[in-house]
């Protein structure tokens, strides 16, 4: 593993695997998807349309915010330029390419090459922690609802025991305060940083940032979860009209742990089919989402999220 072709082999020989096998599931499924009676509700759809122009900002405010913390901020139509032309990069062989073409572009700005760095390292453990806080705050509310006597707790309770939901809805709020006991513990987060740079042969960064500080950040990393989720909520709307705004919770809190694991099955670039069969699986098991909906609503979902990021990609051309 010390072996950069190595490493690399192995993640071009793990993605592979997980495509194949995501096509040979979606070959299987295909049946039903073609003899489902689809009905696409036009109101859904356009709200999910509005949620897709919405997100460019709300995306971009995290990082947006984590400049003006460390000193150095940009005009926000600038950040939003460089956020979605850098994020463009994810998509070539290689995992930090999308980093490297932020601190060029932001250094043209003016912003140091180090202040960049640790601006997109915070932001990453940001939006890990905001992932998680999200997840366990939706599915926790999702448990405690009256609405849910014969619906996710039944389910949670069908497949894991008697009680079990009551136990995850108490697992839920205890990782809610272990994550927001993390955020006020600013130290281990550059902690964390200086030890990668460290092994890397860089020197330490001589940042910190406040509580105060890591409270004012965490809430635009939530926020940017919250509304990738209710997108995914309306997307789902979208193909199964017959879905209760009562699931809402539950589906923020589901898309967001799936794009979470994703993430951090870095073997994987992107997260990709990984986050797909999550959604699929949460969907279908724990809402009762049928089958060949829950497949188009993870593609979608993918999909809809790199739709976003080309339109302002492209609206960003713009921004001087």
């Amino acid at each position: 593993m010390q072996s950069p072709q190595v490493r690399h082999g192995l993640q071009v020989l793990g993605t592979l695997l997980v495509i194949l096998f995501f096509g040979l599931a979606l070959y299987s499924q295909l049946p039903q998807i073609l003899k489902y009676n689809w009905v696409l509700d036009p109101a859904y759809l356009g709200l999910g349309v509005l949620l897709l122009i919405l997100r460019g900002p709300v995306v971009v405010y995290g990082w947006y915010s984590t400049l003006r913390v460390l000193g150095h901020p940009l005009p926000f139509l600038k950040c939003i330029r460089i956020g979605y032309h850098s994020a463009l990069a994810r998509y070539l062989p290689g995992q930090m390419w999308y980093a490297v073409s932020r601190v060029y572009l932001a250094e043209k700005e003016g912003v140091p090459r180090v202040i960049t760095a640790v601006s997109i390292f915070v932001e990453t453990a940001m939006l890990v922690v905001g992932a998680a806080l999200v997840t366990a705050i939706g599915v926790t509310i999702q448990l405690v609802l009256p609405v849910n006597a014969g619906g996710l707790s039944s389910t949670l309770d069908l497949l894991l025991g008697r009680n079990s939901a009551v136990w995850l809805a108490t697992v839920g709020v205890l990782l809610t305060l272990l994550l927001i006991a993390v955020v006020l513990q600013p130290r281990l987060i550059f902690t964390a940083l200086n030890w990668a740079l460290s092994k890397l042969g860089r020197q330490p960064v001589d940042v910190q940032l406040s509580r105060r500080n890591m409270l004012r950040l965490l809430w635009p990393f939530a926020l940017n979860w919250v509304h990738y989720g209710v997108m995914s909520f309306v997307l789902t709307a979208a193909l199964y009209p017959t879905l209760d705004w009562s699931h809402l919770p539950a589906v923020i809190g589901l898309f967001t742990a799936a794009w979470l694991v994703g993430f951090l099955t870095v073997i994987v670039p992107q997260g990709f089919v990984v986050r797909e069969g999550l959604v699929f699986t949460f969907l279908t098991t724990l809402i009762g989402v049928p089958a060949p909906v829950a497949t188009a609503a993870a593609v979608l979902s993918r999909g809809w999220t790199m739709l976003s990021e080309a339109l302002w990609a492209l609206i960003s051309t713009r921004f001087k």
